[in-house]
């Protein structure tokens, strides 16, 4: 039988030492970012009423939630999106409050994604949601904030893929495809099975000719000169007005020198079902999934009561973290190692607390003696050790170097002054 105390269940894993501290390292990097643009911070419970997470939600691929009963009969759920329990904030809390309102988060959502084996089942995101503005200049303001927080969080090579939920919304309707066409359409594309979508295009009222633009079109990613050819074919004006968006979306983003960044995707989906124009996804090398996913959804909050636009994004920081580690180790910051005698004990938390007040990370000894605390020191890779070992001397070891000087300890004192 299997002994679960030692174990752990699928999906979910432990962050130790170094990488716990670079993974709050990315974090704080986020937060900084998001302030220095006013948005501001937001927690929201852990665990909420289902219906805060499937209300309005016709999605395809709509993860199971973990989910159970309490003991009043409600159900409740994990939360598996920040941004739907933000929503729920602004309408029963912020509603009153001026628009446009700017969130960011740093959290933990759930998710049960039964049909990727492997996939994580908690997972930390940092985001933003900039609620009550429906201008594309909202719109760039997220993409920069996206293309901004990969840099910040020690990404170089990385691209943005934008496109829209409402040009394949708009295709669709146009050929008269059902809502289970659209449904069969949208798993065919994101499982990459052409022949699939080309099959079920044909029971629609899609010529040969479109079936063959369509379907190339889901396998293609490209820069300007991709949207120029689609914006090139037979399609309706709404269809087109959506590609109208984006180009203007490019444009800015072209006089804020982040274009470079940009390639276009009209093959974008999400776990999500809420978004309703621009959806983006930032990808790097060696990553297999986004590590960056966001978007337009100016429908969502209207379920909670509240119909205002929204746009915003969430930054996956496992897959930040598994990035950042494939480029360099993730380290802890430099220690130094404290041992008193009993008569300098007094004096040696005295400079141990003047040595953390100047940023320094500083462990006091609990050994029974100086070789086993000299041992310790070794084997936990501390390389400078402090030995006060009366009341005027410090034996300062450099085990590193294999080294011992002894220092007055007036000059520690004076150092901090």
């Amino acid at each position: 039988m299997k002994n679960y105390v030692l174990h752990i269940p699928e999906g979910v894993r432990d962050y130790l030492w170094e990488e716990s501290y670079l993974k709050q390292q990315i974090e704080d990097k986020t937060r900084k970012l998001f302030t220095s643009y006013s948005y501001n911070l937001i927690e929201t419970p852990t665990f909420e009423y289902l219906d805060v997470f499937t209300l309005g939600d016709e999605s395809y691929q709509n993860p199971k939630l973990y989910k159970w009963m309490n003991k009043q009969g409600e159900i409740v759920a994990l939360r598996s999106d920040m941004t739907r329990s933000i929503a729920r904030v602004v309408a029963t809390q912020n509603s009153n409050r001026p628009m446009p309102q700017r969130y960011q988060y740093v959290s933990n959502s759930f998710r049960y994604p039964e049909r990727y084996q492997g996939k994580v089942h908690e997972f930390t995101q940092a985001g933003i949601e900039l609620i009550g503005a429906s201008s594309i200049e909202a719109d760039v303001e997220v993409i920069n904030l996206a293309i901004e927080a990969m840099e910040a969080v020690g990404i170089e090579d990385f691209t943005i893929h934008l496109g829209s939920a409402k040009f394949l919304e708009c295709l669709l309707k146009d050929i008269g495809a059902t809502k289970a066409q659209q449904a069969n359409i949208y798993e065919a594309i994101d499982k990459k099975d052409a022949v699939k979508v080309q099959n079920i295009l044909r029971d629609t009222q899609a010529t040969e000719a479109l079936i063959d633009v369509i379907s190339k079109l889901m396998q293609q990613v490209g820069g300007i000169e991709l949207l120029e050819k689609v914006k090139a074919q037979p399609f309706s004006q709404a269809t087109l007005h959506t590609l109208e968006e984006l180009e203007n979306i490019y444009k800015a983003l072209v006089e804020d020198n982040k274009a470079e960044y940009i390639l276009f995707d009209f093959s974008i989906l999400s776990y999500a079902s809420y978004y309703t124009g621009m959806m983006f996804q930032g990808y790097t090398e060696g990553i297999g999934e986004a590590v960056i996913e966001g978007g337009r959804y100016d429908k969502l909050l209207a379920y909670f009561g509240v119909d205002v636009p929204a746009v915003g994004f969430g930054l996956n920081i496992y897959a930040v973290l598994q990035k950042v580690k494939s480029n360099k180790q993730p380290t802890l910051p430099a220690k130094t190692l404290m041992i008193c005698e009993p008569e300098t004990r007094k004096i040696m938390k005295q400079i141990a607390t003047q040595f953390r007040q100047e940023g320094l990370v500083v462990e006091q000894s609990v050994a029974k003696g100086l070789e086993e605390a000299l041992d310790y020191a070794i084997a936990a890779e501390i390389g400078g050790v402090l030995h006060f070992k009366n009341e005027k001397e410090v034996d300062v070891y450099d085990l590193a170097g294999r080294t011992v000087q002894t220092v007055a300890l007036t000059s520690l004192q004076e150092e901090g002054e």
